[in-house]
């Protein structure tokens, strides 16, 4: 019933794909760069505090991705922001190396109190380190004089209040970073009571009786709430998602009642899912690896908690796409990371090549037959490429990003004094349109057609001739000589309408016919079906008429339905006449008739297989189920189903009787 999941598959779980889209790796300690202090007598241990720090640390670098992204410089050239973790460390100590003993305890006080305590992991070491520097080489000259002033070198005591001091910003610092990480745990905890809690309710919906889409959007809500559930310990993660997952399939079996729903479903998720498969497949070819792998991790959290299985038929195939697409992107991440420097001096030569590209284009001269947009978009899809590189070395960072500047700031500059020229030429073509629309103006009101037309129709070639102007200015101007010229056309058109005195005649038939019926309906004399038979035949002898006159065959319908109620027919012998009438006035017309038939089948067709759908769905109960709503329902649906088919079976025989004389 499940199709396979991140936690199933190995292709995920050999990056911990699925592991890091619910808790992050937790990263191993070097022993080394530890704080010499003992560790705080607290609840969560030394060993489980720096465990939850490397997951907290992962999801705060996830936090501020945003901003991040928002310093463009810096993401464009692997600039300093993105140095790696080994860097920022060696920088720390750079920063407080060979500092007073003094300032260094101010530092790691102003610390303590204005920085989150997860982020301070790397400026306490560094700090620790140069500290223990600064006191060493002053232990090591107090000994020195100690001695020289006749002292037992055994005798010499090394306890100054700044080591006191120090010693008590450390305990402290791990005094807070342990409560820390503790409510980390503890939040972790309640959002595993939270899940499990989901689960028993997920159990739970199987057993309820009611209407099964009342239950199917109670489903909906739960998975909503439990997408939005936090973290949960690493331990119990995979174990809880199988669990869930597992329930998942069994509700969608106790769906079967309803297979529109559960295949509905089924699409949505395969849709989904095709579409992350298509993003996935978008990163493997990205040159920017770390960037596409955080995007990865996104992509295995959306599939794993937001989106349910999909039908059998496509299970195996979708998750082998995927599987494929991460496993690039993984391997092109381990390459990346044994080979950062040449990868780096590679993406340096792309960005020169993208660099020259950007120049080469600007070489180009702009003149009133650009097309702006299209340089435009060309230029931009190079910044984009450009962008899309990833990190060079760090010597030429500067260097490369003052030469994208340069190169911005001379394109903006010349699109500007481009845009300068165009607006004077668009003023004069405004002044131009302005003037044909003027003559418009006096020509919409001639009379003398031959005369008139040829001068509006070289009125309409000046105008498409007339060059460029503001989108806005356009439409507006083209609706105002667009409306003055149809204006001359439809009066025109008017005119020679008139003359049409065949449909004059026509319509004062249909008039003096629909006085004529008017009068028999309401005098006393009585009437019977063939009269009103006969008139409805001379009614649809009678040629065309005006169209806006049109109306009046609906008047003389009408007419027609109340006498014939009058005389006693009942609405069906009424319905069936209306459609005797409908094939007596397209008795010429083989077009028509044809049309009527295949319009007859196609309905014929589709009432038959709503029919035989409903007979299926009957199937899928059980025995004993005659008091049941739905069939009950089910029943009644074939019946009305039934009853139109023969209406239209009876309608076709009459069209048959008619093509065959």
């Amino acid at each position: 019933m499940l199709e396979k999941t991140d936690n199933d598959l190995p292709k995920a779980n050999d990056e911990k794909v699925s592991d890091e889209t619910s808790i992050p790796i937790t990263k191993k300690e070097d022993k080394s760069t530890k704080i010499p202090i003992k560790p705080s007598v607290e609840a969560v241990t030394e060993e489980q505090a720096e465990e939850i720090e490397a997951v907290v640390e992962k999801q705060h670098e996830e936090s501020v991705k945003t901003v991040e992204e928002a310093v463009e410089a810096t993401k464009a050239t692997g600039g300093t922001a993105y140095k790696d973790s080994t860097t920022d460390t060696e920088g720390k100590e750079q920063e407080f190396e060979g500092m007073d003993p003094r300032k260094i305890l101010d530092n790691f006080s102003e610390a303590l109190r204005n920085k989150p305590i997860q982020s301070l992991k790397k400026t306490v070491e560094a700090l620790t380190k140069a500290f223990e520097k600064e006191m060493t080489a002053l232990k090591t000259i107090q000994r020195q004089a100690f001695i020289d002033e006749g002292g037992n070198e055994e005798a010499f005591y090394f306890n100054p209040p700044l080591l006191k001091d120090f010693n008590n910003l450390v305990r402290r610092y791990k005094s807070d970073r342990s409560k820390y990480y503790k409510s980390v745990e503890e939040k972790q905890q309640k959002s595993l009571e939270e899940r499990l809690a989901l689960i028993e309710e997920l159990k739970g919906l199987i057993s309820i009786e009611q209407d099964i889409n009342a239950t199917y959007k109670q489903f909906k809500d739960l998975q909503k709430r439990w997408k939005e559930t936090g973290q949960v310990p690493r331990i119990e993660a995979n174990n809880v998602w199988k669990t869930y997952h597992h329930h998942v399939g069994h509700f969608y079996d106790f769906l079967h009642l309803n297979r529109e729903l559960r295949e509905l479903d089924f699409k949505f998720n395969l849709e989904q899912k095709l579409k992350i498969c298509e993003q996935a497949e978008a990163l493997a070819a990205m040159e920017d690896i770390p960037k596409a792998f955080r995007h990865l991790q996104t992509l295995h959290k959306k599939w794993k908690d937001e989106l349910g299985p999909v039908d059998k038929e496509h299970s195996e195939e979708v998750w082998q796409r995927f599987s494929e697409a991460t496993k690039i992107v993984h391997d092109k991440r381990r390459y990346f990371i044994k080979n950062q420097e040449i990868i780096f001096e590679e993406n340096l030569v792309k960005k020169r090549a993208v660099l020259l590209q950007m120049e080469e284009l600007l070489v180009k001269e702009f003149n009133p037959k650009t097309n702006i947009n299209n340089f435009s978009k060309t230029y931009n899809g190079l910044r984009e490429a450009f962008f899309a590189i990833g990190k060079v070395p760090e010597k030429q960072r500067n260097d490369l990003w003052s030469d994208f500047k340069r190169t911005s700031n001379r394109f903006s500059k010349k699109r500007n004094r481009f845009y300068k020229t165009l607006k004077k030429e668009y003023t004069i073509n405004v002044a131009k349109r302005t003037a044909l629309i003027e003559q418009a103006e006096i020509l919409k009101d001639q009379t003398n057609h031959k005369e008139t037309t040829p001068q509006i129709i070289a009125l309409q070639k000046q105008w498409k001739m007339a060059g460029p102007v503001r989108k806005e200015d356009f439409i507006k101007l083209n609706e105002k000589f667009r409306g003055l010229c149809n204006e001359y056309f439809e009066t025109k058109d008017t005119n020679r309408n008139q003359q049409n005195e065949i449909q004059k005649e026509n319509i004062k038939e249909k008039m003096k016919l629909l006085t004529t019926l008017k009068e028999v309906i309401s005098s006393d004399n009585k009437f019977n079906e063939k009269d009103i038979d006969s008139m409805l035949s001379k009614w649809n002898t009678i040629g065309y008429i005006p169209r806006n006159k049109m109306s009046i065959n609906k008047d003389f319908l009408t007419l027609v339905d109340k006498a014939y109620k009058i005389i006693g027919l009942s609405s069906g012998d009424i319905t069936q006449k209306n459609y005797l009438n409908k094939l007596d006035s397209i008795k010429e017309d083989d077009n028509s008739i044809r049309k009527e038939v295949q319009s007859l089948n196609r309905r014929i067709g589709e009432i038959k297989q709503e029919i035989i759908q409903l007979e299926t769905n009957l199937q899928f109960f059980g025995k004993n189920q005659d008091k049941n709503p739905i069939v009950i329902k089910v029943h009644e649906d074939i019946v009305q189903h039934q009853k139109r088919l023969d209406s239209l079976e009876e309608k076709k025989l009459l069209v048959k009787s008619l093509i065959n004389g």
